[in-house]
């Protein structure tokens, strides 16, 4: 019996340190996610602003780890993409709607113009 009770333990904590090993890391170049690519027109009333936002909706949950409070996050299905080269913007608006993988910089949301838990600035996006 006891013996089962350590076994247990000893997986519960393997499995655990593998969850933390998948998460993205705050402010680390290099991070990698992939899922649907999807653009969303969003408005933001408090600056009565409209705002086109990539989201890549993912395959399966992302964490984030960080050392900032905004750059904690546990479960999210969804990251906030952007780019601000123009042309990563125009490779962006013609993989909407497909699968892709995406490289760059994760983040923490922390402004109204974040629309979801992560957000990333992409340094490549390629369609699976």
């Amino acid at each position: 019996m006891v013996r089962r009770l350590v076994v247990a333990v000893v997986v519960t904590a393997l499995a655990g340190s593998a969850a933390s090993a998948d998460c993205l890391k705050a402010n680390t170049p290099d991070q990698h996610a992939e899922g649907k690519l999807v653009s969303l027109r969003i408005t933001i009333e408090a600056y009565r602003l409209k705002e086109q936002a990539y989201i890549l909706q993912l395959r399966a949950p992302a964490c984030l780890e960080g050392t900032d409070d905004y750059d904690k996050v546990e479960k999210t299905q969804r990251i906030h993409v952007f780019s601000m080269d123009e042309a990563m913007r125009k490779r962006m608006r013609g993989l909407v709607g497909k699968n892709v993988r995406v490289t760059g910089n994760a983040f923490g949301e922390h402004t109204a113009h974040h629309h979801a838990p992560i957000v990333m600035s992409i340094s490549t996006i390629d369609r699976l």
